[in-house]
């Protein structure tokens, strides 16, 4: 085979990897930041700025602009990833313009990369200068490939020396460095659009300096003004026959775009070096290191004696306890007729303890001697949400700040199932009584034995047995069993509603059978009085527009359309930053949640698990 057929080739088979993460919409990989040390003391620059550079993203991958005159000017600078839609660029932005402010809230100047954007803003002059002032380097894995760093350096150095750079285009090259016929270690540097050929070539050459190879597999180093990385493919399983060489030029073109995916590189390398190896929840239930003794369990909780009984619910008892190291624990003891089997037992413990995230509850272990079934989970003092939200007294506690803190807790939750964790996990019961409350009254979400794991490139899934809780199941799991993240943003919806309400979604608690929680609220945005639906407790403290605001937010979340709901992560972002504009909402389905459901209705053969709890979550 020749060298050129070689590398067509290979590209084709990088794409074919690669090209479904390309298009995804729900993956933006955060890389690091800089912020300066410099304080900053006008606020309302920065958030026009930011507003404006979002609102480009929409058509644009590269766009730079300024706000203000004098002292108080600032200019900003975005630049997107040339092998991503413009749709993936325009999240990322939005992303990236929420997440600056919290990591750099108060400095005059900040970059923050990601693996499919860049988004910087100074109040110093930053157009079409070159600054390679500060970087940062991601790395992962060593790789006995030291031999191959030479020829890795020169493929670099001549990319940078032939990178056309054009302020009408993306300044972009790659190219591959052959260890074998089919892997090799795929090359892509990029330079900012706006600086001039002499100084983008200045810029890869200052990174490459830094960029120290020494076998390692994948490396990454962004700079203001370029970035350069390389990762190790191995396509050792070859490509199926029967394509002609003209087909194959054809495809290498979308397969080069996909070499600028720096962000999913990792993705594909796990995917084409997984083969032959245990995934998913084969790997997860293999993790034998999680059981606990029946009898250590059992002298923890005091014999399961009734006076260390803290919750109880249809699939179960909660019981308190104490290891004999000190750790207070929850022991969820599930009842022989619960229904949940040894695989979906194994399945949810396994599962959770794979997560390691603060607003995720920690699971310690669990048992499978002879009919017991336990799980053995970190105590939280505060027990679940619903205990505080719908009652009377304990609502009082919840003042605004907390119920802020708490919303946007169960927010980065969901984001780290959803996008940051190893595997991309659809919880399917979101609901108060499942967020956890510690001494800080931080949330924390639990009860994962309805969750659906995935791999990062699936994005929904089916099911022909739909279980979840009555008021919180987004309306095309309930009738079709479809279900997806969008899902889980309904139930966030709901959960938000509640919170700012302080009134369950239940027609037992609104004067007209007909309509429930979400309906009322929809009612009263449409009538311009949205201000009847805030808690009493939080009426006469909070504040208006930001109430207001988290209102329009979860009527986003509900809408019926799934496809217009927003994701987790650009609603932490609408939630951090009042320069993003909210779109206008659409109607929440007057459905599943009328009182009886006709026998003619799409959903009178769905099956649902109502459960009642006193104080925790149990299933």
């Amino acid at each position: 085979m020749s060298i050129y057929k070689t590398q067509i080739l290979f590209l084709l088979c990088l794409s074919i990897v690669c090209i479904k993460l390309a298009v995804s919409e729900d993956q933006v990989t955060y890389f690091s930041e800089y912020c300066s040390e410099r304080i900053r003391h006008d606020q309302t620059n920065l958030n026009d700025l930011l507003s404006n550079l979002t609102a480009e993203a929409e058509t644009k991958k590269f766009y730079n602009s300024s706000i203000g005159e004098g002292r108080n000017k600032i200019e900003g600078i975005f630049l997107c990833n040339g092998g991503y839609t413009t749709q993936v660029c325009s999240k990322c932005i939005t992303v990236a313009a929420g997440q600056i402010q919290q990591k750099c809230p108060n400095n005059v100047e900040a970059i923050i990369w990601y693996g499919q954007c860049m988004l910087r803003y100074s109040n110093r002059s930053i157009f079409s200068i070159e600054d390679d002032s500060v970087y940062r380097i991601f790395e992962y894995g060593p790789l006995d490939y030291k031999r191959f760093d030479q020829e890795l350096v020169s493929t670099l150095i001549d990319l940078s020396n032939t990178v056309k750079v054009d302020d009408t285009e993306l300044a972009s090259a790659n190219g591959v460095v052959y260890i074998e016929e089919l892997i090799g270690l795929v090359t892509y540097v990029e330079c900012t659009p706006d600086i001039k050929q002499s100084d983008c070539k200045k810029c890869l050459q200052t990174g490459l300096n830094r960029l120290q190879m020494n076998g390692i597999q994948l490396k990454t180093i962004v700079q203001p003004s370029c970035r350069i990385a390389y990762f190790y493919v191995d396509l050792g399983a070859g490509v199926g026959k029967g394509f002609s060489l003209a087909w194959i030029v054809v495809t290498a073109v979308v397969a080069i775009a996909a070499t600028s995916l720096v962000s999913n590189v990792y993705m594909c390398f796990r995917k084409v070096k997984a083969r032959g190896k245990p995934t998913g929840l084969d790997e997860m239930e293999s993790m034998e290191n999680l059981h606990l003794q029946y009898n250590t369990i059992k002298a923890a909780a005091d014999n399961f004696a009734p006076a260390n009984k803290i919750g109880q619910g249809g699939f179960g008892v909660v019981y308190m306890g104490t290891l004999p190291d000190g750790q207070a624990i929850a022991v969820k003891r599930l009842a022989s007729q619960s229904g949940q089997g040894i695989r979906e037992f194994k399945s949810e413990a396994s599962l959770v303890a794979k997560l390691q995230h603060k607003n995720l509850v920690k699971l310690f272990g669990f048992c499978l001697e002879g009919e017991e079934k336990l799980l053995v989970y970190e105590f939280v003092p505060n027990k679940s949400l619903d205990r505080y939200l719908f009652d009377a007294k304990r609502g009082a506690c919840l003042n605004w700040e907390t119920r802020k803190k708490v919303v946007m807790g169960i927010a980065r939750g969901l984001v780290y199932l959803h996008e940051d964790s190893r595997f991309r996990i659809i919880h399917r019961d979101l609901k108060p009584s499942n967020i956890l409350l510690d001494a800080d009254m931080n949330p924390k979400i639990a009860d994962f034995g309805m969750a659906k794991l995935f791999g990062n490139d699936q994005t929904q899934g089916n099911t022909s047995r739909v279980a979840g809780t009555f008021g919180y199941m987004a309306p095309e799991y309930a009738a079709t069993g479809h279900f997806s993240v969008k899902s889980d943003v309904f139930s966030f919806g709901v959960i938000l509603l509640e919170v700012v309400s302080g009134r369950r979604n239940s027609v037992l608690l609104i004067q007209d059978d007909d309509e429930n929680l979400l309906n009322y609220a929809w009612r009263l945005w449409n009538e311009g009085s949205i201000e009847e639906l805030v808690d009493p407790n939080i009426k006469e403290v909070s504040s208006t527009s930001e109430v207001t605001r988290y209102i329009h937010i979860g009527l986003l979340s509900i809408q019926q359309d799934a496809a217009k709901r927003p994701t987790m992560a650009m609603i932490m972002s609408m939630m951090r930053s009042e320069s993003i504009a909210l779109p206008p909402p659409k109607a929440p389905p007057a459905f599943p949640y009328r009182r009886n459901l006709s026998k003619d209705s799409d959903y009178s053969n769905a099956v649902f698990t109502e459960e009642i709890f006193t104080d925790v979550n149990v299933r």
